[in-house]
């Protein structure tokens, strides 16, 4: 799936869209009224639409750029009908839909290009960002993250549009918080531009530690920790391979240990050995590649956690490709449900996870 077959005249083909599942079931999704006095997502989300074609900087925008904001306006709320649900005090709530929009945008848009769509995603994730950031503890952090995803002017934009697509009687305010978003950024060098890190290791560092402010470290890293990021098929052990390194396989692990994929309490084992033969690895100071699915961002920040104060460069290897070619090479081995909850459940790795991330797509 392209967007070609959902575009006409260079913009969302709304007819089209209306006949898909997951537009269907937005186009009966209700707002609170206080917030949303429009009505239904499906409405908000073409509101959305109208108002990001009239920004006044839609224009010097570029086309790829103009194109991310027009998706993120479809699918910026596609998390709403399955988190909306109805409070103690009677009202309409969403809770985590932009963690959930995001895994779902993912999906829908699974064979296009993966930078535009990952610009996509970032935005369907941190579309609130802008209103709520100086609300929240270390804004500079939040802010100089977000920049490293996608880049905080479009994204601002897009938060500018979603305030203008929708009625209620805060829209004023929420405008006027989206401009002191804009201030933070200039001020955390992230605006136009992703701060410039000092290095892959002060990247890394500012996002493991929590810092408020990233500092310019030394890179006294003496060994790297490959690590393999992607669902079954994906093309990891191929890639793997290439690295003339010793290799920790979580899928090798059960097979010496006679270890089914569907055997969930099993699994504990397996990560138990494969985590005492990676200390081995760090304690010597020696390469090697961790080689597992790695499809959340909790799977992830468990492995940096655990080896980080062996102070390795971690170097993770994200792959993917079509969806039918991932059912032809695992389906033998892993049951199709399985491989459809991994699609949901897939975190990208972000760029800042490591001290260098890179994303290939094959197929």
């Amino acid at each position: 799936m392209g967007l070609n077959a959902w575009m006409q005249a260079g913009i969302p083909n709304l007819d089209k869209l209306e006949t898909l599942d997951w537009v269907q079931a937005m186009a009966v999704c209700p707002q609170d009224p206080r917030w949303h006095a429009e009505g239904d997502v499906w409405t908000h989300s073409k509101m959305v639409l109208d108002a990001v074609l009239s920004l006044p900087e839609y224009a010097y925008f570029s086309a790829r750029e103009q194109l991310v904001l027009q998706w993120a306006a479809i699918l910026h709320d596609i998390g709403k009908p399955v988190t909306t649900e109805t409070d103690e005090k009677g009202y309409i709530i969403s809770p985590r839909h932009s963690k959930i929009g995001e895994r779902m945008s993912r999906q829908v848009l699974w064979n296009l290009d993966l930078g535009l769509r990952e610009e996509i995603c970032a935005i369907v994730r941190l579309h609130g960002l802008p209103i709520w950031a100086l609300h929240k503890e270390k804004s500079h952090r939040q802010a100089l993250l977000a920049g490293q995803r996608i880049h905080n002017k479009l994204l601002t934009a897009f938060a500018k549009a979603d305030m203008l697509g929708r009625v209620s009687n805060d829209q004023a305010e929420m405008l006027e918080r989206i401009d002191f978003y804009k201030e933070l950024c200039i001020e955390a060098e992230s605006w136009e531009q992703p701060f410039s890190f000092e290095n892959g290791h002060s990247t890394f560092r500012y996002f493991l530690k929590g810092e408020d402010w990233p500092a310019q470290l030394f890179d006294d890293t003496k060994f790297d920790v490959w690590a393999m990021s992607g669902i079954p098929g994906s093309g990891k052990d191929t890639f793997a391979a290439t690295l003339k390194l010793p290799i920790i396989s979580l899928d090798e692990i059960r097979k010496e240990l006679g270890v089914k994929f569907t055997d969930a309490k099993a699994q504990g084992r397996v990560a138990q050995l494969a985590y005492e033969r990676a200390k081995a690895f760090c304690a010597k100071k020696q390469s090697f590649i961790w080689n597992s699915t790695n499809l959340t961002a909790d799977m992830r920040l468990r492995l940096l956690q655990t080896l980080a104060v062996y102070n390795p460069r971690f170097r993770w290897v994200y792959l993917e490709t079509s969806y039918e070619k991932i059912l032809e090479h695992r389906s033998e081995y892993i049951p199709t449900a399985n491989l459809q909850t991994m699609f949901r459940i897939l975190d990208m790795p972000l760029p800042y996870e490591g001290h260098e991330v890179r994303y290939i797509r094959r197929g």
